[in-house]
């Protein structure tokens, strides 16, 4: 008012300046509202890769002198991911698991139908198993696990760190046992990960469900 007032000798209605201070007042408390509001915590950001989950550090070692195939005594970080597929507690259960090189190489595989369980999370458990067995039959070592059944995965990633610690599940507590005195025996290691990274286990173990198949490693 006073600049419009000294310099181009305008007067502004008294109403018009009163509302004028009344917005600026508005905004002004809204903007310190805003600035006192707690800060939410930042969502952790989706792995967008498997390199992303096991990091660079998890190296693979076969001991057996008989293996030769070059892409087997591959010294980079390596992966096995494990599924199963359950419908119901009277059809048999399907699992599969996929061994990877860092590049993503595809270096062994194995899938099996299984004799019906209770639950899905009991056919979860034999997948890790049945794959966590054959790769120590293997004399594989320091492998890390993944899987998307985020209870199980979860619950191993602790217990495999703590020798006294055992599993809340008694449906499971046996074959969960039976994992980590392997895991513990050859350094293995297990992780969650997204739906997402375990497409081809999942057609692995729904045709061994489908078709009834035999344990079959290649």
């Amino acid at each position: 008012m006073r600049n419009k007032r000294l310099f181009q000798n305008k007067r502004e209605h008294i109403t018009h300046t009163i509302k004028a201070a009344i917005m600026d007042k508005k905004l002004w408390d809204e903007a310190i509202q805003l600035k006192e509001q707690p800060q939410l915590p930042s969502q952790p950001t989706p792995p967008n890769s498997i390199s992303d989950i096991i990091g660079e550090d998890t190296m693979i070692y076969c001991l057996d002198r008989i293996w030769t195939d070059p892409r087997i005594l591959s010294t980079g970080p390596v992966y096995c991911i494990d599924d199963a597929s359950w419908k119901t507690s009277n059809e048999l259960a399907g699992i599969g698991w996929s061994l990877h090189s860092k590049e993503d190489t595809l270096l062994i595989q194995g899938s099996s139908a299984i004799e019906p369980t209770e639950a899905a999370l009991q056919a979860e458990a034999m997948a890790i198993l049945l794959a966590v067995q054959q790769l120590h039959a293997l004399y594989y070592k320091n492998v890390m696990f993944l899987g998307d059944c985020t209870q199980l995965f979860n619950n191993l990633d602790i217990l495999s760190q703590g020798e006294n610690k055992r599993s809340n599940w008694k449906e499971i507590s046996t074959i969960v046992q039976d994992v980590l005195v392997l895991a513990r025996l050859n350094n293995f290691t297990f992780k969650h990960d997204p739906r997402n990274f375990v497409q081809h286990v999942d057609q692995l173990e729904k045709r061994a469900r489908i078709m009834s198949q035999q344990y079959v490693i290649f």
